[in-house]
């Protein structure tokens, strides 16, 4: 019977989605267990990541893995990105014997796979005040915090959608003397202005990311995980 790792080697070899690049760098981890080549998952996961840096190798993982193509590179730097904002999270998971497409899926696109308490509107609205107060607390966070407001509006717990509107919403929910650094208060990337350069801006938005996976607001989880993967591919 053909080894399951293996087996999930195989089919995701040429495989061009997020999910299949990833299953195929754990399937190539746990072959490399098995020949006692890889006891440690993060100088596996570090080695990933500058292989795929390299576009312009056929690439080979620790020289026992068969040759892959750099034909799907851009897969391959985007997933290795991911690797690194999430390093923790996706060493966890190549340490399990077995994963599914669910796990996959949940670690790549920000869903946890607990189920979150679900919040009022009001308790949701307090936990983000006190995060954004804290943000304009800190020299060189308000921008930050203006982010944290952005996705809030884009989750649509608030209606808020014109500019005017926003800032109203703002008002109300942050506070009436309180002036957010950017008055737009949009969240996407290419919208909200931004002094950071796009490695560091990454961070930011994995840090506001790792905020409302905690608190459970999973839709503004889902939009951050999409203008990451977005970020990481202009790169």
């Amino acid at each position: 019977m053909e080894d399951k790792y293996r087996k999930m080697y195989n089919k995701n070899l040429l495989g061009t989605s997020d999910v299949s690049v990833l299953k195929f760098y754990y399937a190539s981890f746990k072959i490399q267990q098995q020949f006692g080549l890889a006891s440690d998952v993060n100088s596996f996961l570090d080695d990933v990541v500058k292989i795929a840096a390299d576009t312009s190798l056929t690439f080979k993982i620790f020289g026992l893995i068969p040759y892959f193509s750099s034909r799907h590179s851009t897969e391959q730097q985007r997933v290795s990105k991911f690797i690194s904002l999430r390093r923790n999270d996706i060493a966890t998971l190549f340490l399990k014997d077995d994963i599914t497409n669910r796990e996959v899926e949940d670690l790549l696109y920000g869903v946890s796979v607990k189920e979150k308490t679900v919040k009022t509107t009001e308790e949701y609205l307090d936990l983000v005040k006190v995060k954004i107060l804290k943000c304009y607390s800190i020299k060189g966070k308000k921008q930050l915090g203006d982010r944290v407001f952005g996705y809030l509006l884009a989750s649509e717990l608030i209606p808020a959608y014109t500019p005017e509107e926003r800032l109203k919403a703002w008002h109300t929910h942050i506070g009436a003397n309180i002036a957010p650094s950017d008055a737009k208060l949009h969240a996407t990337p290419s919208l909200n202005r931004s002094n950071v350069d796009t490695k560091t801006l990454l961070k930011h938005l994995d840090s506001i990311r790792g905020f409302y996976d905690e608190i459970g607001l999973n839709k503004a989880v889902h939009i951050i995980q999409k203008d990451m993967a977005n970020l990481s591919s202009k790169v």
